[in-house]
């Protein structure tokens, strides 16, 4: 998993998010959300374009997820 998609998923887990409604008020699909940020199983990383809409929804600066150490 690249960096900014799993600095994302600690960050939405932390955080209690809520994926059915990012689902919906992004209009990217639950199960693309699910298995990038919750799903240990699947090694997803998010799309370009999904990870600027997920942070528009979180009110967040994507670079705050691309330049932290993935660990």
């Amino acid at each position: 998993m690249d960096a900014p998609t799993k600095n994302l998923s600690r960050y939405v887990k932390e955080k209690g998010i809520n994926l059915s409604k990012m689902s919906r008020d992004t209009k990217i699909p639950y199960v693309s959300l699910y298995d990038s940020l919750l799903n240990a199983d699947r090694d997803r990383d998010l799309r370009a374009g999904e990870l600027f809409l997920v942070c528009e929804f979180l009110g967040v600066n994507p670079m705050d997820f691309a330049a932290k150490d993935a660990g």
